[in-house]
């Protein structure tokens, strides 16, 4: 199998002037680009806003008749046997069991006051994570304060990228109505 590589050809650009051209053709594109996606957005919008109340009256079906399932499905427990499912026609109904999680015991309880608890043990205090890593932003902020800091003996070295931009003057977007 062949792969054929195609070459784009980039405008040679010498002089300033011509340069100048060529962002003002990158500047027109880019208005009419966000020309384009503003009528987009504008018949988006009119579609969403004409089929947003079937929308909601098929929300307000799909809710009230889920809600009616649910009923039936908690007050008629034997009919799932030992499965938590029941397959109709046309759909499928029953209960899912979730992940376990761990949550507060009451209201007296929070997670400061369940950490004390936990180091206040030696049994339990296996149960304390302690993490361990570099302070990146510090070491940042020691290399901008002092001029001479060396990261080099850490291992380190401070490094920043430069990046091209273009970036065009763009005018006001009329929106379609």
């Amino acid at each position: 199998m062949t792969k054929t590589r195609i070459k784009i050809a980039l405008p040679t650009i010498a002089t300033r002037s011509e340069a100048e051209a060529v962002m003002n053709e990158l500047a027109l594109a880019a208005n009419n680009r966000r020309k384009l996606i503003s009528r987009l957005d504008a018949v988006l919008l009119a579609a969403q806003e004409k089929e947003a109340p079937g929308i909601a009256a098929c929300d307000a079906v799909i809710k009230a008749q889920s809600d009616a399932l649910r009923a039936w499905a908690e007050a008629n427990p034997a009919e799932f046997g030992k499965k938590k499912s029941i397959e109709f026609f046309a759909g499928t109904l029953g209960f899912r069991t979730s992940t376990p999680k761990l949550a507060l015991l009451s209201r007296a309880w929070n997670w400061d006051k369940v950490l004390a608890t936990l180091k206040a043990s030696p049994l339990y205090q296996k149960f304390i994570r302690t993490k361990e890593e570099v302070d990146k932003e510090s070491i940042l902020a020691e290399a901008a304060a002092h001029p001479c800091f060396d990261a080099g003996y850490m291992g380190l070295k401070v490094v920043q990228d430069e990046s091209f931009y273009v970036e065009p003057a763009l005018t006001e977007t009329e929106v379609a109505s």
